[in-house]
């Protein structure tokens, strides 16, 4: 490690001394500057791999040094140290490139922990995972650079976008664009997609015998991710009992399995994303207030197709090339007609949708030219407004002796689906129900009922 240079910047004599002392116990090679101007001064005829600034100093104080180092050195890896009134401060520019902060006091392990994570640059033999994302809208290539911005520090990311917007494509790029993917890997868990029951566990592992037929111990995404990134796909449907371990888990970096009593020490960058407004669901008292301010530090919101039309016609000339070597086929291009049926639809299923459009015209076009007509897009071109479902309607579900509860909630639930083209957030929010509650349900209703 004697190659390795860190500078520590801090008008306190103690503090600077403190800080020295713990890093040069663990060998690394690291020099103290009083000041952002002896720094600056410092910085001129040597290079550092991380500089660790305090935020209160005389004269240039630590926001202002880390925005002047961020322009003359971007390679430098930058650390804020600050107390607990200009934890604001340090949160801000940690969105503008900073990589972490350290909130004084921080215990020396913190320190070490920090300075071992970013001390080298990870090399992933590739150059930017973005440069492949499709795109020539302005507000998206902003997003692209904010995410090669954000992406080396362990600040939570809060990505927020329809369905097929790319939110799992920007987590994947927060990770491998980060120091992690040296010492961890990136962990997806959709909170909407498993039972209730079962969530707990597979987000925070379970003991031997910790529930019927748990004859093994099981671990789970957390310790998985340690290291690395957890993402938390859909993370509006998490349920409040499970938000408040969550919570607990990103306070206290440690997590305790199901069935357990050890706590274990994690260290996870959470990316997070929801396909709702979940500012609206914190207003509803369906999301904790406390959790969505712990994971909204960085928030990216991906806009979606319709709202960049320019990018219709490069995505689908590149599902066009994509599609044409998977399945050999030599399609040329896309008619006038073509491209116009595409540019004028509304794409409600964002780009996900426009590559299963593509894709099915380049398996079923008979020729080396898609046309309209080889372009389904499924859809009613004048669909009839979804009407609210009134309680007299559904005071009017069916009700004969001998049929159990179970028949009747299932007979409400699959006529409010019907009544609302089996859009499962409307027929939750007339139910006033989740749309997990309706998702849990509707795979309970394919079992016998003896299950």
């Amino acid at each position: 490690m004697s190659d390795c240079k860190i500078l520590i910047v801090d008008d306190e004599d103690f503090m600077r001394g403190a800080v020295l002392e713990v890093l040069r116990r663990e060998n690394y090679v690291a020099m103290a500057a009083s000041s952002a101007k002896e720094a600056i001064e410092l910085m001129t005829n040597r290079s550092f791999a991380v500089v660790i600034t305090d935020v209160k100093m005389p004269g240039m104080d630590g926001i202002t040094l880390f925005r002047e180092l961020k322009k003359r050195h971007p390679e430098t890896s930058i650390i804020i140290m600050t107390g607990f009134p200009d934890l604001e401060d340090a949160i801000e520019v940690i969105k503008e490139g900073a990589v972490d902060y350290l909130q004084k006091p921080f215990p020396p392990a913190r320190l070490i922990e920090l300075v071992k994570q970013f001390i080298d640059r990870p090399d992933n033999g590739t150059s930017d995972d973005l440069n492949n994302v499709i795109t020539q809208d302005e507000q998206m290539l902003r997003i692209l650079d904010k995410v090669r911005t954000v992406a080396p520090s362990n600040a939570p990311v809060l990505v927020q976008g329809e369905t097929g917007t790319g939110k799992e494509l920007i987590a994947q790029a927060l990770h491998n664009l980060s120091f992690r993917t040296k010492s961890g890997q990136i962990v997806a868990l959709n909170c909407a997609a498993i039972p209730e029951t079962l969530l707990e566990s597979e987000m925070f592992g379970a003991e031997k015998g910790a529930y019927t037929g748990s004859d093994s111990q099981h671990v789970g995404r957390f310790e998985r991710a340690d290291k690395g990134t957890l993402f938390l796909d859909e993370i509006s449907d998490l349920s409040l009992p499970l938000q408040s371990k969550l919570l607990r888990a990103l306070q206290e970096r440690e997590i305790e399995r199901v069935g357990g009593s050890q706590p274990i020490k994690v260290d996870v960058r959470i990316v997070a994303c929801t396909n709702e407004n979940i500012q609206q669901v914190v207003d509803q008292g369906k999301f904790r207030a406390d959790l969505f301010y712990r994971l909204d530090v960085i928030r990216i919101v991906l806009p979606p197709l319709r709202h960049r039309p320019g990018d219709i016609p490069l995505l689908a000339e590149h599902f066009l090339e994509q599609y044409n070597k998977e399945y050999a086929k030599t399609v040329q291009e896309f008619s006038q007609e073509a491209i116009q049926v595409l540019t004028s639809y509304h794409w409600p299923g964002n780009v996900r949708q426009l590559e299963n459009a593509v894709q099915s015209a380049v398996i079923q076009t008979q020729s080396d030219l898609i046309v309209a007509g080889d372009i389904d897009l499924h859809r009613d071109e004048s669909p009839p407004p979804i009407e609210p479902i009134s309680q007299d309607h559904l005071d009017q579900i069916p009700f004969q002796v001998g049929m159990t509860l179970r028949d009747l909630e299932k007979e409400a639930i699959m006529r409010t689906l019907e009544a609302h083209d089996f859009n499962q957030t409307k027929t939750a929010e007339t139910l006033e129900v989740t749309s997990r509650t309706i998702r849990n349900k509707l795979r309970e209703y394919e079992k016998p009922e003896s299950q």
